[in-house]
């Protein structure tokens, strides 16, 4: 019932087994999943859905130092130039150990440089599907048949590459209905143009970086994080992004951008505090309610300079609800639950994963804005065991903590 934590390094990685008692002890080497790569990003899901978390680490490139020259002007010349490393999936075996089972599953590929990975349900078939954000190849949409082997769907579904055909260095992912439409999209932050790809009906993708307006407000900088949030609890997703230059120590602004439920985004920078002028070499941001106030803040770590911790003095106008899950049958963290809130014309669509971006992690609890909406009228939870559950006239503005029923 502990939070463990996985590290991934230069070298090998490390798990670290919570004891409960405010310390942690290395079990890394007696689980098996040291891998020995240039890790980068890690999350956990059940990709064969038995009821335990299985772990996927991200790999990026070999790169040796004692190898280059810094005098030699091709010394740095980009990451195609180095072997790219791949990925690892390691199953749980239930017993503190786990096995690599990359090969097995249909994940092993060489010549891809990973820089995130993302664990969602991507056609809402109650499996977990994985998205890996690439730097120089194309992007990875490896969906899982529920028996934990996966293929991947990335060009013929339109998430491979941005609008103009690139495969620029992709750093992040984030996940989100942004339309109401019911269905979960993807932001893709890049060294190039970013991507928007708003998820049809047929399970496909278009990109609307540019329609949405998104393509103009983010051309001048170079995104590395990007979450969505919801600033103000209007039951829309807005988006924060972490910009920095990939080449210097110059700073940019970071980016709160504002969107009016149609995935039609403005510059929200203004009314966003005085942090949104300020200049970073931005890289990770997260978002969390360190406060339980029910307003999400933001966390954003730059180069060469401290963290941003990011409390948002919103009007506490509107109503909002967050969820903490906790699975018997399923994963004790109930990765995969599959959320619908009712709420009087709104209908909101969520899932509970194992939080991901770019360097940084956020608040694993479900959290949905509920506007001027004073009560919820239906919550309907598929848990990952295949149990569903259904709660009717729910109070808003609470931490709600719901426990997955025995049947």
């Amino acid at each position: 019932g502990y939070t463990d934590l996985y590290v991934v390094n230069i070298g090998r990685n490390i798990l670290y087994r919570n004891r409960g008692d405010g310390t942690f002890e290395d079990v890394t080497d007696k689980a098996g999943v040291g891998d020995s790569g240039t890790g980068i990003s890690a999350v956990f899901l059940d990709a064969d859905n038995d009821g335990w978390l299985d772990l996927f680490v991200a790999n990026y490139l070999t790169y040796i130092p004692s190898q280059e020259s810094e005098q030699n002007p091709g010394a740095y010349p980009g990451p195609l130039a180095y072997k790219g490393e791949p990925n690892r999936l390691y199953r749980n075996r239930r017993n503190g150990t786990f096995e690599d089972i990359t090969q097995t599953a249909g994940l092993h590929r060489t010549g891809d440089r990973a820089m995130s990975v993302t664990a969602f349900d991507c056609d809402w078939d109650g499996d977990t599907d994985i998205y890996i954000s690439n730097d120089d190849t194309p992007n990875l949409l490896w969906i899982n048949d529920g028996k934990g082997r996966f293929h991947d769907i990335a060009i013929d579904a339109g998430v491979a590459f941005n609008s103009i055909g690139e495969a620029p260095g992709s750093m992040n992912a984030a996940v989100g209905d942004v339309n109401g439409d019911g269905l979960l999209d993807i932001y893709v932050t890049r060294l190039g143009y970013g991507s928007l790809y708003l998820r049809t009906p047929k399970g496909l993708y278009e990109d609307r970086m540019w329609a949405s307006g998104l393509g103009l407000l983010t051309q001048k900088y170079t995104a590395w994080g990007g979450v969505f949030i919801d600033i103000e609890n209007d039951g829309d997703l807005d988006l924060c992004i972490a910009n920095g230059s990939a080449f210097t120590l110059d700073g940019m602004i970071s980016l709160l951008l504002e969107n009016d439920g149609t995935a039609r985004f403005t510059d929200a920078g203004p009314k966003g505090g005085a942090f949104f002028k300020t200049p970073i070499n931005g890289r990770g941001n997260a978002v969390l309610d360190f406060d339980n106030d029910g307003k999400l803040d933001i966390l954003i770590t730059a180069i060469a300079d401290r963290a941003f911790l990011l409390r948002n003095r919103s009007p506490a106008t509107n109503h909002w609800l967050k969820l903490k899950l906790e699975g018997t049958r399923s994963n004790r963290n109930a990765y995969g639950t599959r959320i619908e809130i009712h709420a009087g014309d709104k209908t909101l669509r969520a899932e509970a994963t194992c939080p991901s971006g770019f360097l940084m992690q956020s608040d694993p609890r479900v959290h949905v804005g509920l506007g001027q909406r004073t009560k919820i009228d239906k919550i309907v939870l598929w848990w990952p065991c295949g149990v569903s559950q259904t709660l009717t006239n729910v109070n808003v503005d609470q931490i709600l903590v719901l426990r997955e029923p025995s049947q």
